[in-house]
């Protein structure tokens, strides 16, 4: 598969109205518990589409603002940049919305924080200039690399090793922490050491390396967040994607959400009830294809998905996962990859 189609400003805020429309209709066709839940998470839907398109005017805005300041535009300019990647690779990447509202918010949150810190700036305080330069290049062109390397076919070998040899997704995490001399538990590494031992199993896979080193601690936490989701989520598809779902376990899930939604971990068992045996037969292979993924193009939608995912990823999947009284519900969402490139076209 080729890699993601970056869209210019004006296309993306194309793409971003065509998914919400698609996933309000989406959402208004599941069969919700009571009118106001279904109107909670059609104004949650609208809140997802409301924040893309403010994030992308504030970057807008900021190389606007600083466009004719020669030392301030060219870090602007790359600002801008790192936005409307990180918003293409969103929209394109992450189909389900109610994970995709986490993202965005992470995105948001360390945008914000280098805009603040781009209006804050003394210009001939030269190393600051540079430091913050630095660091926005740096943000900007990650996001790039994850954009080229999504779905890579250089990693097939390398996913059908790991179905191969049975490693689950904890083993295979631990396995590139320990090359790494990484000591202690993962929940407990610094997310810079996280965030290490992701782009490592990314590299190793074939898809190539990508540059997170250099970072300076000034804005760690906020970018770290973004980088660690995002090559999380990108190491599950390189580890998943050789292990093939089948649509007896999505009609499972459809079936058991249908009145109204379930209950995570019902949804969940029923769909482990059709696999029986190997990797995918776990809870937490179960989750992570419901959630990020999908189970056969159906996915888990509820408040849960953002911090459900963040626990997963932050402990390497090792962290004892809660799914009592979290209600799912199981729906379709649109492709916004596939999306992105009729608009290109």
């Amino acid at each position: 598969m080729p890699e993601l189609v970056i869209l210019n400003e004006e296309k993306l805020r194309k793409l971003a109205s065509l998914i919400y429309l698609q996933e309000a209709e989406a959402i208004q066709n599941i069969k919700f518990k009571s009118e106001p839940e279904l109107a909670k998470y059609l104004r949650d839907c609208k809140s997802g589409y409301d924040s893309a398109l403010s994030l992308l005017n504030a970057a807008s805005e900021s190389q606007q603002k600083w466009k004719d300041d020669q030392t301030r535009s060219p870090i602007a300019h790359d600002l801008f940049d790192y936005v409307v990647v990180s918003l293409n690779y969103g929209l394109q990447t992450v189909r389900n919305y109610t994970l995709r509202i986490n993202y965005l918010n992470k995105i948001t949150d360390h945008s914000k924080t280098l805009m603040k810190a781009l209006d804050e700036l003394d210009p001939e305080n030269q190393t600051d200039v540079a430091s913050l330069a630095k660091d926005v290049t740096l943000y900007k062109n990650a996001m790039i690399e994850y954009s080229k390397k999504y779905q890579s076919p250089a990693s097939k070998n390398y996913s059908k090793w790991i179905k191969d040899t049975g490693l689950t997704f904890p083993d295979l995490v631990n396995r590139y922490q320990m090359e790494l001399d990484f000591d202690g538990l993962f929940t407990d590494l610094l997310d810079k050491k996280k965030l290490q031992v992701y782009v490592k199993i990314i590299e190793v896979s074939g898809r190539g390396k990508i540059a997170v080193e250099g970072l300076s601690n000034a804005f760690e936490v906020l970018g770290m967040a973004v980088q660690v989701l995002t090559a999380g989520m990108m190491v599950w598809e390189i580890f998943s994607s050789d292990h093939v779902l089948q649509t007896v376990t999505r009609d499972a899930v459809v079936a058991a959400a249908s009145a109204g939604g379930e209950i995570l971990g019902e949804v969940v068992a029923a769909a482990v009830s059709t696999i029986m045996v190997g990797v995918e037969a776990a809870p937490l292979f179960v989750l992570l294809a419901g959630v990020v993924t999908s189970i056969v193009g159906a996915f888990f939608l509820g408040e849960f998905a953002g911090w459900l995912v963040d626990l997963i990823f932050g402990s390497g999947g090792t962290a004892p996962l809660s799914t009592d009284g979290h209600r799912c519900y199981v729906s379709q969402m649109p492709d916004g990859e596939v999306m992105a490139r009729q608009i290109a076209h």
